[in-house]
């Protein structure tokens, strides 16, 4: 066995880390597939080639009373040394010492008189979505999720133990999605050549992306098994919680395809008896693996979300609702468990009092490899049972890491757009007459002479706009109307775009044709009627010109408009053509696209021929300087109250992380350019170590706060308070001090001074930023991707026997690049839970 695999090797300085998140390479080059897929994935279904069959388990030995193993890992494919960790514990037979009594060294990887207790290699190998960071192409999995896994193997087999070759399953995430499951296809589905000569290795050099001690036997992307005792496993394929039809019919048939025979399942009108059909028939004692958690954060699900409707459609309890409180029938017994969420909680069902037992649990366990999510991310609806990492050691984990500016900066390329946003702005305000003139904030001999014949002075020279001020009058307060009636019908159109579905989803319920006739004209006669104002614009004579700046703003924003119409044509487009399946289009129906796309060219015409009065470079530049302005102020309030405020619904609680991203912005363009500005070189660089070493410092201070009474959301929420103050007073300070001084002529040297302090000061705001967001629950995936850290990696080991299903919860504080007898793994029993069945 051995000299079989002597021609292969593992080279472990070859082990990447995890995968860069805050703007990196690996990110950005893979961005027109993300961009893709979520514009375009609704559109393309990639289930075609697929032919579901239920599978029966396999069983290694042949007595049926014994119990049943198999093993569960989700988001793999990352931080290479953690998921070659993870590998060797899903190839290798573990023994704990006693299996009720969970903590560090309580698993080894061999008996001896202290852990008796044999936990065998499970039967399979269960892999619950996402294989592959950032995308589950055949590349990335071959580097992230085949080395790992193989050089695991290697480590095993040449230690003197056996690997015998087990099935692998898995469903995909969105990972896999983003390149359009053609890599999962791969990892996971059944190669056309089989080598049956070598059914151990099975050629994992293949373009089927083959593992050693593993075989691939599934032929789709959705699966059911059917394990001993009566047991199933479901693994839906149901990305952003939504199951299509083909889909449900399948999983419907493996237990009441009488339902399916009568043509009932899909009749809107039968929709609450066909839930009760199935729920009355689904099967008793059930594992079902989703893409996404059914609870996490402690919070309850949204009832109007689509993984509930997908368990609804499947005869499903949806026990992970509010009203619910987590109970399933007594006669039931369900374990839903899922990964995308890198660490590991567990929710129970009725038995709250009763720690270790119930009929129904919600377990998340992500922790596959992928970077790790922090923990101690708490909406305080239900309270979890177990969770890994602790509270206080996620919050001192992360905290100390994102306040690290190193680390951000080693995260991506989160320094290059800060260096670039300092850089454009400090030019903006000292060399373009039309954006200095709208702060001066240096007087205008130490701007470039226009008469010099320096490289600078050349380029204020072609970004002056005085001599055309001087032809012309200028400025006229007229030109606010135009500004506020193309915000305000930008945003009118950006609610438009996001109600129209919705709008023809109810003109729709109706069966009469009038009803349609009517939404259609409701949904087209706000833009005709807002297009009017445009008409008193075009006829309106102005014998001045709007400010430069604000010509360009007026020419960005018509064509912002212009792009907001098209996509609502768009939109109105699709909702065409999914009507036209049942009836046919008329003229009336079209006439709302020629409306809004005629009128999208007019939008973009008026902007370029009424605001485009100055030159080219003027008009160039100041449209470049206001997207770089506008993505650095009202791009991070936005980033900061729809991703960082994510996980909360109250407008109260999203204004709150406005302001946090309103501070972060103001920081990130001010401080860089008032250094610049008003500051010699001596005051620069002191101000700038001083920052870095007071945020390495809080660092420290705050992930290591005292812990003698539990880490609660009250503690939390202390933190997150003394967090924000010392933030709001390190900026504060760093702008009072750099704009006490004397304003400094601009210089080249100025100039690139300006880039080299947006580089670093980016890197500690955005720190400060995440730090102080995740104290107060937000931004919980970004602080994860910026601290990419590989500790605190799980797997579950399962344990089905007839009237219950045990789960046993194994992984490491802190993974070691390899395993062998003189380098032992200091592996953990998380958690041991059990689902009873009645």
């Amino acid at each position: 066995m051995n000299d079989q695999h002597d021609n292969l090797d593992c080279d472990r300085s070859q082990f990447k880390a995890p995968v860069s998140w805050l703007m990196g390479r690996e990110l950005l080059a893979g961005l027109k597939w993300i961009f893709a897929y979520t514009f375009m994935g609704n559109k393309l279904d990639c289930k075609d080639w697929m032919f579901a069959e239920s599978i029966s388990a396999p069983r290694s030995n042949n007595n049926a009373s014994d119990p049943y193993w198999f093993d569960f890992i989700a988001d793999t494919g990352d931080g290479m040394t953690a998921v070659y960790n993870i590998a060797y514990l899903c190839m290798s037979d573990l023994w704990v010492d006693n299996p009720s009594t969970v903590g560090a060294d309580k698993v080894a990887l061999q008996t001896d008189s202290v852990f008796t207790q044999h936990l065998p290699r499970g039967e399979f190998l269960f892999v619950g979505g996402d294989t592959a960071y950032h995308i589950a192409d055949t590349a990335s999995l071959k580097e992230r999720f085949q080395t790992p896994f193989n050089c695991a193997a290697l480590d095993i087999i040449r230690s003197g133990k056996t690997i015998d070759q087990r099935p692998l399953y898995g469903i995909p995430a969105n990972h896999d999605y983003y390149d359009f499951l053609d890599g999962f296809n791969r990892q996971f589905c059944q190669p056309i050549s089989h080598d049956s000569h070598n059914p151990l290795l099975n050629d994992p050099k293949d373009p089927q992306l083959g593992l050693l001690g593993f075989e691939r036997l599934q032929k789709t992307s959705y699966i059911s098994l059917d394990l001993p005792f009566n047991w199933c496993l479901w693994g839906l394929d149901c990305q952003t919680g939504k199951m299509d039809k083909r889909q449900r019919a399948f999983f419907v048939s493996t237990f009441y395809p009488q339902l399916l025979k009568t043509g009932i399942l899909f009749d809107i009108d039968k929709k609450a008896e066909v839930e009760q059909k199935l729920m009355a028939n689904a099967p008793s004692k059930l594992i079902v693996v989703t893409p996404e958690p059914t609870t996490v954060f402690g919070k309850w699900a949204n009832p109007d979300s689509q993984v509930v409707e997908t368990f609804k459609s499947l005869g499903l309890q949806t026990s992970f609702l509010a009203d619910s409180h987590g109970k399933l029938n007594a006669d039931r017994c369900r374990l839903d468990i899922s990964g995308d969420i890198h660490h590991y909680e567990r929710y129970w069902g009725n038995s709250q009092d009763d720690k270790t037992q119930s009929n129904y649990a919600s377990v998340v366990a992500g922790g596959g490899g992928a970077f790790l999510h922090p923990s101690h991310t708490d909406l305080n609806e239900i309270a979890s049972q177990a969770l890994y990492p602790p509270k206080a050691d996620s919050h001192q984990l992360f905290t100390k890491k994102i306040l690290n500016p190193l680390n951000i900066f080693l995260g991506g390329y989160i320094w290059l757009a800060g260096a670039i946003v300092a850089f454009l702005s400090y030019f903006a305000v000292t060399i373009p007459y039309s954006t200095w003139s709208l702060f001066k904030l240096m007087p205008s001999q130490l701007r470039p002479e226009l008469t010099g014949e320096s490289l600078l002075s050349q380029m204020t020279k072609a970004l002056d706009v005085t001599k055309t001020l001087n032809d012309y009058a200028c400025c006229n307060s007229s030109y606010y109307f135009d500004l506020l009636y193309v915000v305000l019908f930008g945003l009118f159109l950006g609610y438009w775009l996001y109600k129209s579905p919705q709008h023809f989803e109810d003109s729709q319920k109706s069966a009469k044709p009038e009803d349609w006739h009517k939404g259609v004209l409701l949904f087209i006669a706000p833009i005709v009627v807002s297009f009017l104002p445009l008409l008193l614009f075009i006829s309106w004579n102005r014998n001045d010109l709007a400010h430069p700046f604000l010509a360009s703003v007026l020419i960005e924003l018509f064509f912002i408009v212009s792009l907001l119409l098209f996509s609502l044509s768009r939109r109105y487009s699709d909702i065409l053509i999914k009507r036209s399946k049942q009836h046919r289009e008329t003229l009336f129906e079209l006439m709302p696209l020629w409306v809004i796309n005629v009128s999208a060219f007019i939008y973009t015409a008026f902007g370029i021929f009424r605001y485009g009065t100055y030159s080219t470079s003027v008009i160039t530049f100041n449209l470049l300087i206001t997207i770089v302005w506008i993505l650095s102020t009202l791009g991070l309030i936005a980033l900061a109250m729809f991703s960082g405020g994510l996980l909360f619904d109250k407008i109260s609680e999203k204004f709150k992380f406005g302001l946090i991203g309103l501070w972060h912005s103001t920081l990130q363009i001010v401080v860089p350019v008032c250094l610049v500005l008003y500051t010699d070189w001596l005051t620069m660089l002191i101000i700038t170590l001083l920052c870095y070493g007071v945020t390495l410092f809080a660092g420290q201070v705050f992930s290591r706060p005292n812990f003698s009474t539990p880490f609660n959301l009250k503690t939390q929420h202390k933190l997150a308070i003394q967090l924000a103050l010392a933030w709001i007073a390190l900026g504060l300070g760093v702008i009072l001090v750099s704009a006490w001084g004397t304003p400094v002529a601009v210089t080249w040297t100025r100039i690139f001074a300006a880039f080299a302090l947006g580089m670093v000061f980016s890197c500690i705001w955005f720190g400060w930023y995440l730090a102080v967001s995740l104290a107060f629950n937000g931004h919980n995936n970004e602080a994860g991707g910026g601290a990419r850290s590989e500790q605190y990696r799980h797997m579950i080991r399962f344990k089905l026997e007839e009237h219950q299903l045990t789960g046993y919860v194994i992984g490491f504080d802190k993974p070691v690049n390899e395993i062998s007898k003189d380098n032992p793994p200091k592996f953990r029993l998380i958690d041991v839970f059990t689902i009873r069945a009645k």
